[in-house]
């Protein structure tokens, strides 16, 4: 069942990081970070656990530490993790600074995750007629060089 896969998937992904955190809630607010010149001085290319937007978050106290994706992040409060939806811009940010070692000082926002998107939400199945038919997969590129969560 995909919704059980899709809950147990990110507290692996967590827990990699974070072994001690019991549990992983999708957020239902965004939460805005400012990053400054010095979280970016001393933060870690290629780690997302140590990036200058995780590193802000843990120096302004909004939290124990944080896994920042591509595509989701994760904030940590003790043994909870919280998953938000990576902005664009701050994707854009990562893949500057794991390439660079230059991420902007800014403010950086961390949306909600979309109620489509939350963990634990059955996708359903596909009622589309021809479902089953076999169609080559088109070729998908991935950004290089990157982090991977």
């Amino acid at each position: 069942m995909k919704t059980r896969k899709r809950g147990r998937d990110a507290l692996a992904i967590v827990r990699k990081y974070f072994p001690k955190v019991q549990q992983v809630a999708d957020s239902n607010v965004g939460l805005t970070v400012a990053v400054s010149q010095k979280d970016g001085k001393y933060a870690l290319p290629g780690n997302p656990s140590q990036c200058a937007l995780a590193r802000a978050c843990r120096r302004t106290k909004a939290a124990d530490g944080a896994i920042i994706g591509l595509t989701y992040s994760y904030v940590i409060q003790g043994k909870k993790a919280t998953r938000f939806k990576t902005s664009e811009g701050v994707s854009r940010e990562i893949v500057s600074f794991d390439r660079h070692k230059d991420f902007a000082a800014g403010s950086y926002r961390l949306s909600p995750v979309s109620q489509s998107n939350r963990l634990g939400t059955d996708r359903g199945v596909s009622t589309h007629p021809k479902n089953g038919t076999t169609k080559p997969r088109p070729q998908i590129h991935r950004t290089v060089r990157v982090r991977e969560v």
